[in-house]
């Protein structure tokens, strides 16, 4: 069932993208050369980073080729861009964290959810010259943050979405206890983090990554990697289908998931896969540093709560009105498990 309208395409390419985008609006070709007129174009939007692993280990495996299909993926730094970009037309498949996705459904945008993507795989870092109590649990921890300046990738969408849930937890008035700043993604994040523009940010692999690299310090203040954690069965990102291309052409979709599945299974089953897998979404200067890399930050892409829809239903604890779409509607049914 559809809720709300497709917003038409606007010129083949995503209009009002106000982010940097590093692929040409079109897509890209995939990375065994150009594409072939055999395959079917399948275009993606996401963000070049940890959360795109699955996609990034079914077109190195060759999954999508076998598949007939041609995934072209395009590099965006915003989960509102990739959002406007699939809900717009513009792309086929996103992928996006659950509790803008919510929120935007809830507001009459129409998306089709294919599985999730990324369990938990955030963290809460400080500046170590804040002298923070790093030692105290949940909620405890986070009471130190009255006052400060808390950076997340953008305003509005999944990072403070899912903050300003914990802060709330925590006895602390999100809109009046601390102060919210735009930060970007892993570069321009970086450079706020270590000049002192925020107190405190949100990280993520690629980040913390960064930070490494250069000799920055940083305190961690929560860990949120993993189900036991206190996200708790957390999707960090799902992949989203355009309403009219899915509903238009389910036996593509079904090939994508296919592919897509067999791009996960192979990060738990092949020893290989997740090191290719990081290096094509440009973590880690070389192989090597993508194989360290993945051993520190596997556990996201290889835990991931299963789709359910007691599952579906938890993720609505991280939107502003605790609202979940309804599950037989907006979910594609059987793509998780093709």
């Amino acid at each position: 069932m559809r809720i709300g309208t497709v917003v038409p395409r606007a010129g083949g390419c995503l209009a009002a993208a106000a982010v940097l985008v590093v692929t040409a609006c079109s897509g890209g070709s995939p990375s065994n050369g150009s594409p072939s007129a055999e395959l079917t174009k399948v275009s993606f939007i996401g963000v070049q980073e940890q959360g795109a692993t699955g996609y990034a280990a079914a077109e190195v495996q060759g999954a999508f080729a076998a598949q007939g299909l041609d995934f072209a993926p395009t590099w965006a730094t915003s989960g509102t861009v990739i959002l406007q970009g699939v809900v717009g037309g513009d792309f086929e498949v996103g992928n996006v964290g659950p509790s803008q996705l919510y929120a935007a459904i809830e507001n009459g945008v129409c998306a089709r959810v294919l599985r999730p993507t990324e369990g938990a795989a955030y963290g809460l870092i400080a500046r170590p010259e804040l002298h923070l109590d790093v030692g105290l649990p949940f909620p405890d921890v986070l009471r130190q943050l009255k006052g400060a300046k808390i950076g997340v990738a953008a305003r509005g969408a999944s990072q403070e979405l899912v903050l300003r849930t914990l802060v709330k937890e925590a006895g602390l008035d999100p809109n009046t206890d601390v102060t919210w700043l735009a930060i970007g993604s892993a570069a321009t994040a970086l450079t706020a983090f270590t000049s002192g523009q925020v107190d405190v940010a949100m990280s993520y692999s690629q980040l913390e990554a960064n930070l490494r690299a250069t000799g920055a310090g940083f305190d961690k203040v929560l860990v949120l990697a993993g189900s036991n954690t206190p996200l708790g069965v957390f999707w960090q990102a799902v992949a989203v289908a355009n309403c009219d291309w899915a509903d238009r052409h389910p036996d593509t979709v079904m090939k994508f998931c296919r592919a897509l599945n067999q791009g996960f299974t192979s990060l738990v089953n092949d020893h290989d896969a997740g090191p290719k897998a990081f290096a094509y979404v440009k973590m880690g200067s070389d192989l090597d540093e993508s194989a360290a890399l993945w051993e520190t930050y596997k556990t996201p892409v290889i835990d991931i709560p299963p789709l359910t829809e007691q599952n579906w239903r938890y993720q609505a604890r991280f939107t502003p009105d605790n609202y979940a779409p309804d599950f037989s509607d907006h979910v594609v049914e059987g793509c998780a498990t093709a």
